[in-house]
């Protein structure tokens, strides 16, 4: 295993960081609030077996809305997280390294 030394003498605690430029990922998009319950409340009729055909027909819309905006969001997801690790060597694998800082000899 090949161990990597960092050192940059840019770091300090008020930003250790922003020196490091990690992107943030793609805020997932929100099924609107109002779709919402009422997909709740068509799913409850369904469950109870007093869904209409008209409500039927509209929780089948509902369900298909919800199930692309859940694929697009994965879609975002996934083309943020290869931008993320292109360039990363084969098989490398992410992680979080702890480090106690000690005061420098003099």
């Amino acid at each position: 295993m090949k161990l990597i030394r960092f050192q940059d003498t840019n770091l300090s605690p008020s930003r250790p960081i922003a020196a490091m430029n990690k992107r943030v990922p793609p805020k997932p998009k929100k099924f609107p609030a109002a779709k919402q319950r009422r997909l709740d409340e068509l799913l409850e009729k369904n469950s109870e077996g007093t869904i209409t055909p008209a409500e039927k027909s509209r929780l089948e819309q509902l369900v298909a809305e919800a199930e692309r905006l859940m694929v697009a969001n994965a879609k975002r997801l996934a083309e943020f997280s290869k931008s993320e690790n292109a360039g990363s060597p084969v098989g490398a694998v992410p992680v979080t390294v702890w480090v106690k800082p000690e005061p420098a000899e003099s």
